[in-house]
């Protein structure tokens, strides 16, 4: 707000009073942030988890036949410090990968060819899930990084399965994700639905913000990456409950929308560049 006094010397006073949206500003500040942090994790925890894996081994290499007394013990600890280092390695990893997160190299691809890499990856490990994949007759091609999509959609993929261990099924029934994807009003929507415990109700958008998580070892890093993709797509992710025909609505239904081709190429491009005046900022240049 500024205050214009009056030429003529009178008491009057004019105001003027500008308004800037500045949400894309601050998200995108706010991202730069959580990438130096966990860039500085990434780096700090890493150094030390191969030595520490690597003497797990070796000790039980060296021993494991001499001890006898509480073998059972000795096998078990040794185990479980192999075990929760590779954990701990896995969580590294995907502080690198929201830290590194490259610029998009888009090219001509069939979205239909990442949905199947990506979901084909988490099915051939979860065999106690069902996968319903409805694709439809007609090619969702368009300019996007195929590599980076796959990324997307598997981290989605992988929740969805997630959210499905996190609820017993008391009825008897079993865990099922579908995957449907086609064209609506001119636009590629993606919804990967499953029969899981459901997303949270209150403060639900915050689950795309980083390090925001409601499982017990999740690094809050997932939807967060996938919102990242997309939105470098020129893109937006909604999450929403099941819808009312899948199991009586039960579980939740995440949705990937990308625009045409060439919209999601120059709007990637138009977010990359304002990120690099955004850090510059950030960094008092």
């Amino acid at each position: 707000i500024t205050i214009e006094a009056g030429d003529d010397g009178s008491e009057e006073k004019s105001y003027v009073v500008t308004v800037d949206d500045i949400t894309d500003l601050v998200q995108a500040q706010r991202s730069s942030a959580w990438a130096d942090v966990a860039r500085r994790i990434a780096h700090e925890i890493k150094n030390p988890l191969t030595p520490i894996q690597l003497s797990a081994e070796r000790i039980k290499r060296r021993f494991g036949k001499v001890i006898t007394e509480d073998r059972e013990i000795f096998d078990q600890c040794t185990d479980t410090i192999i075990r929760q280092v590779e954990d701990i390695g896995r969580m590294v990893d995907e502080f690198s990968a929201f830290a590194r997160m490259p610029k998009p190299e888009m090219k001509a691809i069939d979205l239909r060819e990442s949905l199947r890499e990506a979901s084909f990856l988490v099915e051939v490990s979860r065999a106690d899930i069902a996968f319903e994949r409805v694709f439809g007759n007609e090619p969702l091609k368009g300019t996007f990084d195929s590599r980076l999509m796959a990324q997307a959609f598997g981290n989605v993929i992988k929740n969805a399965a997630e959210a499905i261990d996190g609820l017993e099924q008391k009825d008897g029934s079993h865990g099922i994700i579908r995957i449907q994807a086609g064209r609506q009003n001119g636009v590629i929507r993606i919804d990967v639905i499953d029969n899981g415990k459901g997303l949270p109700r209150e403060n639900r958008q915050r689950l795309l913000e980083p390090y925001m998580t409601t499982r017990e070892k999740g690094t809050g890093l997932g939807l967060a990456i996938v919102k990242k993709i997309v939105e470098d797509h020129g893109g937006r992710l909604e999450l929403h409950d099941a819808p009312a025909d899948f199991h009586n609505g039960r579980g939740a239904m995440i949705s990937i929308i990308l625009p045409p081709a060439a919209v999601a190429a120059s709007r990637g491009e138009s977010r990359t560049e304002n990120e690099r005046e955004t850090e510059k900022v950030g960094n008092g240049v």
